[in-house]
């Protein structure tokens, strides 16, 4: 059960830091194929929120899922 649990928590921190530094995760991520000074567009940062959103849900469903099925 342990297992689990550290991957839920895990999964909700990355959700956590890609849902309030999109602009970050664009840096890491996709800033090297860019020449010059890009930015990423508006839906880029919002589909990232999304997504980190999502990602932060699963890792409490991943904790709590555990417990529940008992």
């Amino acid at each position: 059960m342990l297992w689990p649990v550290l991957g839920g928590i895990i999964f909700f921190a990355l959700g956590i830091f890609i849902f309030l530094k999109p602009d970050l995760m664009w840096k890491i991520t996709e800033e090297w194929k860019f020449y010059g000074t890009g930015k990423p567009s508006d839906l880029y940062i919002k589909s990232t929120k999304f997504g980190g959103a999502l990602f932060a849900i699963f890792g409490i469903i991943i904790v709590i899922l555990p417990f529940v099925l008992e």
